[in-house]
């Protein structure tokens, strides 16, 4: 026999739909597909804070499962009744059948523990859609590209259109609709290090104009990009569809910004939940808000204030399907914190809400290039196209055109059915 006559490869399917069509190609009964599936579908979790007897039993009951479970040696040496970190892997139908006998144990940490591993088994499969007036967004389906209308002085990008007119204004939204834009996000305060400050007063006068004025000539969703409840209602009022909240729901001194989540709930409008840490707000307001802060676990850290924020929203009544996240590039961490978080994007994604990532000139890009601002297009378009295969679903830019291209050629390598 020919030494390659069976053509032995290895196979790394991009997505389940992809992994279900090639077992379909051999496997022809359409519910068998289905099975198999389960079968060949490797998932791996990391879970924190685990007591030692709860991840004794998750270890024992995976291995008889044909999985796996890494805990502490002071666990399994019983030398300790400190949490562990448990990293564990088995195809999806045997975290199914954990899940089945876990729930039938009548302790309620066994309990727990199961029911979050079910809820993401489910999100990992269910992505959903969402509706803004006459346009649907099906998650998945393809990348949608959001571009940045900064109506400031001091933009960092130096594209903001303050003094420009509503004239400009419109012309640049409809710029952007003709590139191929799916959302228009509108900020009045820039965010860079050493920006000035804004009141109230001013950012409404700001953002509510060049909303009025985009909403006249531009069919195009729009988010305000505004942590402050007084200016997002007024931003509502005038025509905004969405919030980009850069603060996840978060206040200065640390407390939740209520009167914020009040205003989107009652208003029933998805919100951006971005990660911040809190502990930069200071650092935010006196230009620093790029200094990185104090990581152990930044991937862990930034999913559990994630979900964090994602609490506080549904408890605010704010619609599950009406959230969605974005992990906070260039915010409150270093340039290699930045990069550690786009390589692990897709654990944050895994979290099972539509993903927002906005790279578009960020300094890490400018680090790592050593790249002033108006040269930084080709890293922003590596960063979106990395993005988009780890799992994004928005990507906010301001080279709206370029982007769209970058989109909709990664699109096509990786949001497809096989």
């Amino acid at each position: 026999m020919p030494e390659f006559a069976y053509n032995i490869r290895q196979y790394y399917p991009q997505q389940r739909a992809e992994l279900l069509h090639v077992i379909a190609q051999i496997e022809t009964y359409p519910n068998a597909a289905e099975r198999v599936l389960t079968k060949a579908n490797l998932i791996m979790l990391h879970c924190d804070q685990v007591d030692p007897h709860t991840a004794m039993i998750v270890k024992q009951e995976l291995l008889a499962l044909d999985g796996d479970a890494l805990v502490s040696p002071h666990v399994y040496l019983g030398q300790s009744s400190n949490p562990t970190k448990l990293l564990a892997w088995a195809n999806e139908r045997s975290w199914r059948a954990l899940c089945a006998k876990l729930q039938a144990i009548p302790l309620p940490a066994l309990q727990a523990l199961a029911q979050q591993i079910g809820a993401l088994l489910v999100h990992n499969q269910a992505r959903g859609s969402l509706k803004l007036g006459s346009t649907q967004w099906h998650w998945g389906k393809k990348t949608l590209v959001m571009g940045i209308v900064n109506v400031t002085p001091d933009s960092f990008s130096n594209d903001g259109l303050l003094e420009a007119g509503q004239s400009q204004i419109q012309q640049q939204a409809l710029d952007f609709a003709d590139a191929g834009a799916d959302i228009l996000d509108i900020g009045g305060e820039s965010t860079r290090p050493g920006a000035s400050t804004v009141n109230i007063e001013q950012e409404i006068a700001r953002v509510v104009p060049a909303i009025q004025a985009i909403r006249q000539v531009c069919p195009l969703p729009i988010s305000i990009d505004s942590y402050k409840a007084q200016v997002v209602a007024a931003a509502l009022a005038a025509g905004a569809n969405v919030v980009n909240d850069i603060w996840g729901l978060r206040q200065a001194d640390g407390s939740w910004n209520t009167a914020l989540a009040q205003v989107v709930a009652q208003a029933q409008v998805p919100i951006i939940l971005m990660h911040n840490r809190v502990s930069t707000v200071e650092q935010f307001a006196h230009g620093t808000n790029y200094a990185a802060s104090d990581y152990g676990d930044i991937i862990g850290e930034v999913c559990a204030e994630l979900r964090q924020s994602i609490d506080f929203a549904l408890q605010a009544g704010i619609a599950n399907d009406l959230i969605l996240l974005d992990p906070g590039i260039g915010f409150g961490k270093s340039p290699e914190q930045n990069l550690q978080v786009l390589r692990q994007l897709r654990t944050i994604a895994s979290l099972g809400y539509p993903l927002l990532v906005g790279t578009s000139r960020k300094s890490m890009i400018g680090i790592t290039l050593n790249r002033p601002v108006e040269q930084r297009l080709w890293g922003t378009a590596a960063t979106v196209a990395y993005a988009i295969q780890a799992g994004a679903d928005i990507v906010r830019v301001h080279d709206v055109a370029a982007m769209v291209d970058v989109c909709r050629m990664t699109d096509a390598l990786v949001r497809h059915e096989g």
